[in-house]
């Protein structure tokens, strides 16, 4: 297991070696990403302006659930990023290189590739949540559970990430129905917590687990929710479980396309 992990390391530092070359244009991905993010968060706090607070949701924890949801996801797409490259590798049979490879296939897919924009994600999400950390004066406690729900929801944001991809090994047209799946789990995930209630809410946590990365880790430091705690804790377990075997079970299904197709 120690040499896996060295070697998932090793293969991260080379692609973000890879991506630094070009300084000028992975800057620009990264603030590119930060600006559009900001853009973003600006327009949800003009509408709870504009309409007032829904569900016990002020601007505050709107800043807390795009910090949550875009470190999540630039932590996922820095270090994993090929696991959303699993459809083209599949169709153009690129596939068969890792299937050679005498590494754990899993982590070997995942490190293939790095987004120099997720680290402008990553940037935002650590602004987000000093911001927000401010603005509610956070306790010792309420740090510290900012720190591991960060931890919970990544680690279920990459368990629901290897699950939706995995499944390009079943379909024909495999990018635009993982990317239809992706959408529809990350759609969610970047509205208005207080506007999800009775039947919705349960499917967005129990089903789709969008609600998982976002807006449950807003309400567990916000009103220390232990409880809920609990339930992320317990459902990151679950969903790390079934995206894993789903990801070898797939695998089976693949079938090599007989390209010529060379890469490091």
């Amino acid at each position: 297991m120690s040499n896996e992990i060295r070697f998932a390391l090793y293969s991260v530092k080379k692609n973000i070696q890879s991506s630094a070359e070009l300084r000028t244009s992975f800057l620009m991905n990264v603030v590119g990403m930060a600006i559009n993010n900001t853009a973003f968060i600006l327009l949800w706090i003009y509408f709870i302006k504009s309409f007032g607070i829904i569900g016990g949701w002020t601007s505050a924890e709107v800043v807390a659930l795009q910090g949550f949801l875009a470190l999540a996801y630039g932590v996922v797409f820095c270090l994993a990023q090929g696991i959303r490259k699993i459809p083209d590798y599949v169709a153009s049979g690129a596939f068969d290189r890792f299937m050679l490879s005498p590494k754990n296939l899993l982590l070997r897919v995942a490190t293939s590739s790095f987004g120099a924009s997720a680290v402008g994600d990553v940037v935002f999400g650590v602004a987000c949540l000093i911001i927000y950390g401010f603005l509610i004066q956070a306790s010792l406690m309420q740090i510290l559970l900012i720190v591991l729900v960060v931890i919970l929801a990544t680690l279920i944001f990459l368990a629901t990430v290897i699950a939706i991809f995995s499944t390009s090994f079943l379909w024909v047209d495999s990018n635009a129905v993982t990317n239809g799946f992706f959408e529809l789990f990350l759609t969610p995930a970047l509205f208005h917590g207080g506007a999800f209630q009775g039947l919705t809410r349960f499917i967005f946590i129990f089903i789709i687990p969008s609600l998982l990365i976002g807006t449950i880790p807003v309400e567990i430091v916000r009103y220390l929710s232990f409880d809920k705690l609990a339930l992320l804790a317990g459902l990151t377990i679950f969903w790390l479980l079934v995206s894993v075997k789903l990801f070898f079970k797939a695998v089976r299904r693949y079938e090599s396309s007989n390209f010529m197709t060379f890469g490091n």
